[in-house]
């Protein structure tokens, strides 16, 4: 009956809350024969929509002098909070307030999936909106970007567009849409969290069921574990994100793909360490067995910058009668430090990561990193398919980004990364074969301009070298765009980019049936939102 009676005032929350949280400087009049002093038993953004002995159908009062400032989000090195909480209450005492969350200074609205786990910077955009039903505070969350791209009379053929097939050369200027939506119930100190994830929205193209995700995640956190307020645990099936880089939007160091358990502690001095291990089922038809992951992850600020380290291990040693999954083992470790610009300018990052891999073609896609889905699209994508002994090698990666405010109006964008590979597939007479001694290599730079407080251009310019030895093997691209924010919340915008190709740049095999080459002039019109 309990269960009943929350739900009934939870549906009439959403439609009271939309009067009561409205305007502050007009509350709803309290119903007549409604005691003033009755105890509240729900809030909305901060104002009180339902009291003890009010009638379902009749509005409650609001708190005109209610604050609503946003609540501080947790936050992650990459620059993507985890979502923000505010602070359950008991009924008839309205939330606490809370400092109001930072806005980071980039050129684009970037995905919450996106993000470190240790660190301390905020994201545009995340507020601590929801509901308080007695000692339960429900929030909702969520990131979606909607691409509509076309050549001019058909859908355009790119090698930067894919994010997991296109491997190095994925750029970002043309991804494919995807939404997330995290729905949150926090009691005390316990969080139960939920993640809903799709791609390719079926009204306006044909269904595939691989992209509609579903329900991918389910975790409980508790802070304040034991009773030792810097001590937290995360249990079930969740993300954890190290080294993202949003002008590519992929991870350095990776990011997890488990079910598992993750134990943090909060240092003094603002730092941060953590460590935890998960599973990543098998997936026998493609020949990946379980895969176990562990990790190591810290951050402390060091006279003005960010310190991380970074240190996982995933691997399998899942051999079947009849399979030919073999074991394999893949660490990643490495360093990344992010400083603050004087006079709140912008950041500067800087990462470095290390990966050793032997025979990680068998390995399940528990750990995404640099556009791969665990050992198999590492293997595809940098140490070759054909004789690299099933994904044997070593990469080394150096990473930065630095978004630069130089005033009110101007902003700048400065990225890139290089990989260097050692593979065991050599080739000395083909260099579209040859994976060893390989030098991978992309940057860019995006210079803005605020026109207007709700029209900004821009002016990027991305070059991609596949391989440093083999200059015909890379492309340019140079894209103008418009665009129109909406506050901190998302934006629109337009943009065309013209692309110029090296001899030996194609389309993948089997990527447009009877096609090779690739567009050369692409339009796109976007809308991404988050909240």
């Amino acid at each position: 009956m309990k269960v009943c009676k929350s739900l009934v005032v939870a549906s009439m929350l959403w439609t009271v809350g939309a009067h009561a949280g409205g305007n502050p400087k007009h509350p709803t009049k309290v119903v007549a024969g409604a005691d003033p002093e009755a105890p509240c038993i729900a809030w909305v953004e901060q104002k009180c929509v339902a009291r003890a002995g009010v009638p379902a159908s009749a509005p409650a009062d609001a708190d005109a002098d209610a604050d609503a400032d946003a609540a501080k989000p947790l936050v992650e090195p990459a620059g993507k909070p985890v979502v923000a909480n505010a602070i359950p209450v008991a009924p008839g005492k309205p939330p606490a307030t809370a400092v109001p969350a930072t806005n980071k200074s980039t050129a684009a609205v970037e995905s919450i999936s996106s993000s470190d786990t240790v660190g301390t910077v905020a994201k545009p955009g995340a507020t601590d909106a929801g509901i308080n039903v007695k000692d339960v505070r429900f929030e909702l969350h969520g990131y979606a970007r909607m691409p509509l791209s076309a050549q001019g009379k058909r859908e355009p053929y790119l090698v930067d567009n894919d994010y997991f097939l296109s491997g190095f050369a994925y750029t970002r200027l043309y991804e494919p849409d995807w939404s997330e939506l995290f729905f949150s119930a926090r009691r005390g100190n316990y969080k139960a969290e939920f993640g809903i994830f799709a791609s390719l929205y079926s009204d306006y193209a044909s269904a595939r069921l691989e992209n509609q995700l579903g329900i991918a995640q389910a975790s409980v956190t508790a802070e304040k574990f034991l009773d030792v307020e810097p001590l937290s645990v995360q249990l079930g099936v969740f993300w954890d994100r190290f080294g993202y880089l949003p002008a590519y939007d992929t991870y350095v160091f990776g990011r997890t793909h488990q079910g598992g358990v993750k134990v943090a502690y909060k240092l003094p001095g603002n730092g941060k360490v953590q460590a935890g291990i998960g599973i990543h089922q098998a997936e026998l038809q493609q020949n990946l067995g379980m895969t176990p992951i562990a990790h190591v992850a810290g951050s402390y600020p060091v006279r003005g910058v960010e310190v991380g380290a970074y240190l996982l291990r995933s691997w399998t040693r899942d051999q079947r009668q009849l399979s030919p999954i073999q074991d394999g083992t893949m660490w990643v470790a490495g360093l990344d430090g992010r400083y603050k610009l004087p006079g709140d300018r912008g950041t500067a990052y800087l990462a470095f990561s290390f990966y050793n891999m032997k025979k990680v073609l068998y390995l399940a896609p528990a750990l995404e990193v640099m556009h791969s889905t665990g050992g198999r699209g590492l293997t595809e994508n940098f140490l070759g398919t054909d004789a690299s002994e099933d994904g044997t090698g070593r990469m080394y990666t150096l990473a930065t980004d630095v978004p630069v405010k130089v005033n009110d109006k101007i902003g700048v964008r400065a990225f890139g990364m290089a990989t260097w590979v050692r593979s065991r597939q050599v080739d000395e007479m083909d260099p579209l074969a040859n994976r060893d001694r390989r030098l991978y290599l992309k940057w860019g730079l995006e210079p803005s301009y605020k026109v207007l407080k709700q029209l900004a251009v821009s002016l990027r310019y991305d070059r991609v070298v596949l391989d440093l030895y083999d200059s015909e093997n890379s492309f340019r691209v140079v894209s103008p765009r418009v665009t129109f924010p909406l506050d901190t919340w998302g934006e629109l915008f337009f943009m065309y980019s013209h692309y110029t190709y090296g001899d030996k740049v194609h389309l993948r095999a089997g990527q447009v049936p009877l096609e090779t080459e690739p567009d050369s002039d692409v339009f796109k019109l976007q809308a991404q939102v988050i909240w």
